[in-house]
């Protein structure tokens, strides 16, 4: 099946990521992160001196103490950060030695899919999963109505994803029978870039194979569940990543835990693009040592639009293949408005460069204006590809208006399906704030 995105905006930024490995040697320090996992609430397992194999359990969710998240590597627990409260901010490793990253596990090969769950839930690969409605970690009770993985990112410097699963095609095609067990059979939707490299997605069986052309978010999950198989209030929706799938492939195929990532590293700033494999946790610091092109930078977890400022020590997140590197802004500039701005992006035209068709962008942090209350205008409709009013959505967030929220289609959507309207937002709203706190309220009240 074939659709057509046209609603919809490409952040051209300069620095994709060119298809070469960069020379990173991996920390001997990690930190793993609650905040990583969202809205986990942490019940801290370990104490400081206690040694680690991969798969231990460092904490496990409150909510669900079934659902725990494992050490990533064999080694012993350094330091637990703790924040307000004394909450945990983050558990602190030390690495064994260098190969200490990956776990041979003998169990029986799993019949069924309860099997196969208590196995995920046991060696912390449950979190590999994540559910629409609320994007967080799936109950482990709950059948879901179908499964998707989105085998393509349309988001700004994107990596190919043909490149991070590189290697590991048979275990991908494993992940996705393991899936079919675990789901119970349930529907798996493989969403592709229309003309893009999709063998290694196309030789998998017995799923459903769509197609997306068109602008970002064409490769936002929740663009594509809202096509192909919309959720209304009740529906339960798995969703992953293609690494993700081939993570627990691997585990069930070779009986192997580990916790490795490859992701690509991009940006404006950065000197020196490409590709690097890492382990989740682990201290990238090294990563940006004579790689950058300017000295004062953020360096991003994710892209520009929805990923996270890394903190002093830098480390990839759970989920994200992606490190984003833009230069600080803030600088003022005399009479900006009134220059041609022949090396300024603008959505609306306000400069000339929107003449020059192919022409990428050096985008910085600095927000271009100031914030102001909501205006009425068109201008998310242009953006916004799903059948749901975003500015009546966003007013009824605002307020935490549940019923009105409902109404509208709030299952449907989550803050990253917002990242553009926040681009374009002649208010500059944080619109994906509003969205994301507008969930947590929903997710109470039900």
């Amino acid at each position: 099946m074939n659709y057509k995105i046209s609603k919809g905006l490409d952040i051209v930024l300069k620095g994709k990521a060119i298809d070469t490995d960069l020379n990173f040697v991996l920390s001997d320090s990690f930190y793993v992160k609650p905040d990583d996992f969202r809205w986990l609430k942490p019940k801290l397992l370990v104490n400081e001196g206690d040694m680690l194999e991969v798969g231990t359990p460092l904490f496990a969710d409150k909510q669900d103490e079934r659902i725990v998240i494992v050490s990533p590597i064999k080694g012993q627990v350094v330091r637990i950060v703790r924040g307000e409260k004394r909450a945990i901010q983050a558990v602190t490793l030390r690495r064994a030695d260098e190969t200490a990253v990956t776990r041979q596990i003998d169990f029986p090969e799993p019949k069924d899919g309860r099997t196969i769950r208590q196995l995920m839930l046991q060696y912390g690969l449950w979190p590999c999963l994540r559910q629409r409605p609320y994007a967080t970690i799936p109950c482990p009770d709950a059948i879901p109505k179908s499964v998707f993985i989105s085998c393509f990112d349309s988001s700004p410097l994107a990596p190919e994803y043909s490149i991070l699963l590189r290697g590991k095609e048979v275990f991908f095609q494993h992940g996705i029978s393991v899936l079919q067990m675990a789901s119970e059979q349930a529907p798996i939707h493989l969403c592709m870039k229309q003309g893009a490299d999709n063998k290694i997605f196309e030789s998998i069986d017995n799923v459903a194979k769509h197609y997306f052309s068109g602008p970002h978010p064409a490769g936002n999950v929740g663009t594509q569940i809202h096509r192909i198989a919309p959720i209304d209030k009740g529906d339960v929706v798995w969703y992953l990543t293609p690494q993700e799938v081939a993570r627990i492939g691997r585990f069930f195929m070779a009986h192997v835990l580990g916790f490795e990532q490859r992701a690509a590293l991009t940006g404006p700033a950065v000197a020196h693009t490409g590709y690097f494999n890492t382990v989740y946790g682990a201290d990238l610091s090294a990563l940006f040592a004579n790689r950058l092109s300017v000295e004062t930078v953020r360096c991003i977890s994710g892209n520009v639009l929805t990923g996270i400022q890394l903190a002093d020590i830098p480390t990839l997140r759970f989920h994200d293949h992606q490190v984003t590197v833009v230069e600080e802004g803030g600088q003022r500039e005399f009479i900006g408005w009134l220059l041609p701005g022949f090396k300024k992006w603008s959505f609306s035209h306000t400069y000339t460069s929107w003449l020059m068709k192919n022409k990428t962008y050096e985008h910085n942090t600095s927000l271009h204006g100031g914030r102001r209350t909501f205006m009425m205008t068109d201008v998310y409709d242009k953006v916004f590809p799903f059948d749901i009013i975003p500015l009546a959505l966003l007013k009824a967030c605002y307020v935490k208006d549940i019923e009105q929220m409902e109404e509208l289609g709030i299952y449907e959507v989550d803050d990253e399906d917002f990242a553009l309207c926040e681009v374009v937002c002649p208010s500059k709203m944080e619109c994906q704030k509003i969205v994301r706190d507008a969930l947590i309220e929903l997710r109470m009240d039900n």
